[in-house]
């Protein structure tokens, strides 16, 4: 687990004991600079060579993406993604962002066909399809030394702004 400084450290270790009774809801606004700060620090062993998020207004982020396939060499896409339902812990842990658009005739059915070879490339917690992304929170928080969190996260929803992601946690202690 990541370092954190003392006082975090005993929230997360006993969160009942320092902060019971908390109801919070709160937004992170995150700028595209840091969230493709955040992107770049991905493993370099992955065959994805370019990552960029770009959210705009209405609630619709574009995926600059471009990886290296077997066979058929570099691809590069703009996906434009829209952001699901809210996820509600323990109920419905899979943050889910459609895909509206980018792909080109044969990328569909390529995709349907290597789905197997691609669920083996990505991060447990991670599944890719031709129609949509999901992230597993609760898999994505404890492969990143957060484990503690999950049971204090009720309520996540993605939505977007001009350059901002704008990420709402419900936390309940």
């Amino acid at each position: 687990m990541p370092t954190l400084p003392e006082p975090l450290a005993a929230i997360l270790e006993d969160p009942a004991a320092h902060i019971g009774g908390t109801d919070a809801t709160l937004d992170l606004c995150l700028d595209r600079v840091l969230l493709n700060e955040i992107l770049a620090a991905r493993p370099k062993d992955t065959p994805v060579e370019e990552l960029l998020l770009d959210p705009e207004a209405g609630n619709l982020v574009n995926l600059h993406l471009q990886v290296h396939a077997p066979v058929i060499g570099n691809v590069r896409r703009k996906i434009s993604l829209k952001p699901g339902p809210a996820v509600s812990f323990p109920d419905q842990p899979w943050l889910r962002l459609n895909i509206t658009s980018g792909f080109k005739m044969f990328d569909k059915p390529i995709i349907k066909m290597v789905q197997g070879q691609i669920a083996e490339k990505l991060p447990r917690g991670i599944e890719f399809t031709s129609d949509y992304l999901q992230l597993h929170v609760p898999a994505l928080l404890t492969a990143a030394g957060y484990q503690q969190l999950v049971p204090l996260i009720k309520e996540l929803r993605l939505t977007s702004e001009a350059n901002r992601l704008v990420v709402r946690l419900r936390i309940v202690a």
